[in-house]
């Protein structure tokens, strides 16, 4: 039946958001989403279940606490957890069942399969009511055995039926006398004719009288003239011959009629026998419905006991406060990405509405911003979900709305282009804001002109900062480093960045989030790292170079000086500098080299040697 969506009961989230985060699909083809992850449920009803949980996460404190606490029974009760699931693997998809039962499109096998789940319900219940729980109590109270209904199955179907009705021998023995009869005469007819011939010979002391089959008038008894006399009266003469006479009875006509039409007989009456079992079945289909409801909670529960043991997630604290606090969060989805023996680099987040509200969050291209904004949400998610999540330390101010605004796509279709997508989503979010809403923004305004993006984003901030109604808690990644100059103006607004390391001219990502802004972005430093053309890097470096001054010289007609072309550049692109010495002996020292003829571990020694040359140990 159709119910509808409280709205007081689940968190918010708009269809960017669903999206942006990758809550149920991944965005890209070999990508993975957070249901892909955490997902270890044993019942197709189950991940159906924690699908609807992920995209609709409580905001009830009491039913958030309920469902951490059964959690915690079962990562505690290992054992326990392990007999429960092995419980449920035979339980199946028992809410598809029931729906096929319901329009009456149910195969036998598949009516031994709902049998085997309903007699999976009562050891659970007993096992569930043995536990110190309120949800697991509550869950095993409202269990239903559906014990006639099992009986009746168990009574009138065969152990191991075929795949459809129509191929015969569904309905158990012992179930209808005349259906027992029917498969009686269809697999012994020959011995049930013999068994007649013997008995009325004995009868009528005919020795010879035998039972034979035609076209004409089908079955028949044959008396030679010799004992024609011997003949009872209640025997119907068919036919004369020269030799000998045939006879019908009543009883071998009703053979007759039985034999031939056994087949097409046995499967009417199958038929009606299992339509009268499907129409039982119906009558328990709420019954049914609310045991699969009930079996998918607690194998979600349970696959949140299993993956918080084998990934290594901590309970949350769940409260009413405007705090939200993570100590060494990790994203959940990225973790598993990574090569084997790489550690994520996890990170503390702590925002509030009163003195920590809006993180103005600077640093690289690659260097993790996005990441950590989109792990701050999916915590949250999966705590108010009722999973434990991943980190040492989770504080959670109750989210009524989480917002996202990450990348970057257009929509051809609607002719929509990528900063009005932006727009729209920005919109979104300003117009449907909350006291307790989660907003992560990444790069707001990069898709036009740098002032233009500049003062947007800007006054976005400082409306989040200066609503009189709302102050929601707020992750602002950005590349504008004049961002940075908001926190001496608005008290809530305080300046991170996630670290690197320049080493060599080489820049380390660390992915740490620190105190205080940046004013690097690395993005040269990225393209080479994508294998952008050497040519394009030095290029790219120059005029990086021109435009620094360009910004810090005054802004005249007259003497405001230009980038210069690439010839005009006094930087060559050549490989090799021809006034360095050190290059020429490089460059002949490869001249020298007869490439076919090296060894390997000659042509290393003859490199080794070459880095000598450079000064490169």
């Amino acid at each position: 039946s159709v119910s509808r969506i409280d709205e007081d009961r689940y968190m918010w989230m708009d269809e960017f958001t669903i999206r942006n985060l990758e809550l149920v699909y991944s965005l890209h083809p070999q990508g993975k989403s957070l249901f892909d992850v955490v997902n270890r449920c044993q019942t197709p009803m189950g991940s159906r279940l924690l699908k609807r949980w992920i995209n609709l996460p409580l905001k009830e404190r009491k039913s958030i606490e309920e469902r951490l606490n059964t959690v915690e029974v079962f990562y505690n009760h290992e054992v326990l957890s392990s007999e429960f699931e092995e419980a449920l693997k035979s339980v199946g998809d028992l809410e598809r069942l029931a729906a096929k039962a319901a329009v009456q499109r149910i195969q036998p096998r598949e009516i031994l399969a709902l049998k085997r789940a309903l007699e999976a319900v009562t050891p659970l219940k007993v096992k569930a009511l043995e536990i110190e729980d309120a949800l697991i109590n509550r869950i095993a109270d409202q269990l239903q055995p559906c014990e006639l209904l099992v009986g009746s199955i168990q009574k009138q179907m065969v152990a191991d039926p075929p795949v459809a009705l129509h191929k015969g021998d569904v309905v158990a023995p012992g179930v209808d006398a005349e259906l027992d009869e029917l498969r009686s005469i269809k697999l012994h007819g020959k011995e049930f004719l013999l068994n007649i011939q013997q008995r009325e010979s004995e009868r009528t002391g005919i020795g010879s009288l035998k039972i034979s089959y035609n076209n004409v008038f089908g079955y028949y008894l044959e008396v030679t003239n010799a004992h024609k006399d011997k003949v009872p009266s209640d025997w119907i003469r068919k036919q004369n011959l020269v030799n000998a006479e045939r006879y019908i009875t009543p009883e071998i006509k009703e053979f007759e009629e039985k034999i031939l039409g056994a087949e097409e007989k046995i499967a009417r009456i199958e038929a009606r026998i299992y339509s009268e079992l499907v129409a039982a079945i119906t009558e328990y289909i709420q019954a049914i419905q609310l045991n699969a409801f009930l079996l998918a909670q607690l194998d979600c529960l349970l696959n949140f006991a299993s993956i918080s043991k084998e990934f290594n997630y901590c309970k949350p604290s769940i409260n009413d406060s405007f705090t939200l606090s993570i100590k060494n969060g990790r994203h959940p989805v990225i973790e598993h990405q990574l090569p084997e023996g790489t550690e994520y680099v996890a990170n503390d987040v702590e925002t509030d509405s009163i003195s920590q509200q809006i993180l103005m969050i600077t640093g690289p291209n690659m260097s993790g911003k996005s990441a950590l904004l989109r792990q701050t949400a999916l915590i949250c998610i999966l705590a108010q979900m009722g999973s434990f999540v991943p980190a040492e330390g989770a504080e959670i101010g109750i989210v009524d709305k989480i917002f996202t605004r990450v990348g970057a796509s257009d929509s051809l279709s609607t002719g929509e282009s990528t900063f009005m997508v932006e727009m729209n989503e920005t919109a979104s979010i300003l117009n449907n804001l909350s006291q307790r809403s989660l907003i992560l923004l990444d790069e707001i305004g990069r898709g036009t002109s740098t002032y233009d993006g500049l003062s947007i984003a800007w006054a976005i901030a400082e409306y989040l900062h200066e609503n009189k109604k709302f102050a929601p808690r707020t992750l602002f990644a950005t590349h504008y480093h004049e961002l940075n100059e908001m926190a001496a103006q608005f008290e809530r607004v305080k300046n991170f960045h996630v670290a690197v390391k320049e080493v060599n001219q080489k820049i380390l990502f660390l992915r740490t989030l620190k105190h205080g802004g940046t004013n690097h972005s690395f993005g040269i430093h990225v393209a080479r790292m994508a294998g952008m053309p050497q040519a394009v890097i030095k290029r790219a470096e120059e005029v990086l170079v021109e435009l620094e001054k360009l910004r810090q010289h005054s802004h005249t007609s007259e003497d405001k000086p230009r980038i210069k072309k690439t010839s005009e550049s006094p930087v060559q692109l050549s490989f090799f500098q021809l006034d360095d010495p050190v290059l020429l002996n490089v460059r002949a020292e490869l001249e020298r080299v007869d490439v076919n003829n090296l060894t390997p571990v000659e042509a290393l020694l003859k490199l080794q040697e070459i880095k000598r040359l450079i000064g490169v140990n």
